[in-house]
């Protein structure tokens, strides 16, 4: 087996484990930016259970389903359930919700009425190489596609990484606890490792991206279990800072 399918089967499961986390606490509180996450958590683990299996063998709906996940629904629903975070009141929070659940659902009609060229595909080949040569689309159906998952990754990571950097910044100055604070970072620097991916393959080794893949999800999750750790209880008469 190739190490993309090692890497990205660690990634799944790290991020199937983070996704079920979180959703249980969603079902348990019912608050919105845990549910946008949850739903992030789980198609940036299915997308990577699914990059495995086309690392070895090629199938059409799992190449259209990895492409839509991995382009246009992980990063902007991580991001939109940072944005329901920071933005507990007004509009602003709820009109990014619907532009993004829209925008959503256009890319996956746009990726799966996409014909493909199967003999293009390469087995144990990183397939960010290779998508271009598999979608058989060309002219606007390609710019069309192209476009929505720019659009779409570069908010998500706008927002999710912006987002924890700003809420890094008001934790201080609120002089919130050490381990929120630390967290929040680690959230920051999880949500731009797998937006890096293409920078790391210059690098000159492919497996830099998929090893960024892992350690994103690994300090996405560390960050949300830090941050959202409970204080220690206090011994009886012992009061902690107001």
């Amino acid at each position: 087996m190739p190490s993309i399918f090692w890497i990205s089967l660690l990634t799944f499961a790290t991020t199937g484990a983070f996704a079920v986390a979180v959703l249980r606490r969603y079902v348990n509180q019912r608050q919105w930016h845990l549910l946008a996450w949850g739903i992030g958590l789980l198609s940036y683990s299915i997308g990577t259970l699914a990059q495995a299996i086309l690392s070895v063998q090629f199938d059409g709906f799992l190449f259209k389903l990895w492409y839509w996940l991995g382009a246009m629904v992980v990063a902007p629903w991580l991001g939109q359930g940072t944005v329901f975070l920071l933005a507990r009141r007004g509009k602003a929070a709820w009109i990014s919700f619907w532009a993004i659940l829209a925008l959503s659902a256009v890319g996956l009609l746009v990726v799966f009425g996409s014909p493909l060229n199967p003999s293009a595909y390469r087995p144990g080949v990183d397939l960010s190489g290779q998508f271009q040569q598999i979608f058989a689309t060309a002219g606007a159906a390609r710019a069309l596609r192209s476009a929505l998952a720019i659009l779409l990754n570069t908010a998500g990571t706008v927002m999710l990484v912006g987002g924890a950097l700003y809420s890094v910044f008001l934790l201080q100055r609120r002089q919130a606890p050490a381990h929120r604070i630390v967290g929040v970072a680690l959230i920051a620097v999880g949500g731009l490792l797998p937006a890096l991916g293409g920078t790391l393959i210059l690098l000159g080794n492919p497996d830099l991206k998929y090893w960024g893949q892992l350690l994103g999800g690994l300090l996405l999750f560390a960050g949300f279990l830090v941050s959202t750790r409970e204080r220690p209880a206090l011994a009886p008469g012992i009061r902690g800072p107001a």
